[in-house]
């Protein structure tokens, strides 16, 4: 009877770390997105699928067509300059090929639309 209490015992302390890991994950909740710097975002999804994108990254927050690929744009999602950027993705065969940051012009009543593929100034 012993042994048992202590093998459950073993059990759960084995087991109680990947709970408590996986519920507080460095402080952080569902909701907050993690910051990349340019070229960490860069190294990251150029050339992954639009499924990891989704996985990693959850829905943008738009999406639009450009010369017959698809682009979606994550919002502040990228800091450049010290400041927080807008960071375009374009896909092409499912997986990105080309990507670009904008300065956030949602600020003073912008929609957040970005007018060209560059950096706006």
């Amino acid at each position: 009877m012993p042994s048992k209490i202590i093998g459950f015992i073993i059990f759960v302390l084995l087991l109680f770390p990947l709970t408590a890991w996986s519920i507080g994950e460095d402080g952080k909740t569902k909701d907050e997105k993690h910051i990349y710097t340019v070229i960490e975002f860069e190294s990251t999804f150029m050339n992954r699928r639009k499924e990891k994108v989704l996985k990693v990254l959850g829905e943008p927050d738009n999406k639009w067509e450009h010369q017959d690929k698809e682009v979606w744009k994550y919002f502040q999602i990228i800091t450049d300059q010290e400041k927080l950027w807008d960071q375009n993705l374009m896909f092409d065969f499912g997986r990105v090929n080309a990507m670009w940051p904008t300065k956030p012009v949602r600020a003073a009543g912008g929609n957040g639309q970005s007018t060209g593929l560059g950096a706006e100034d």
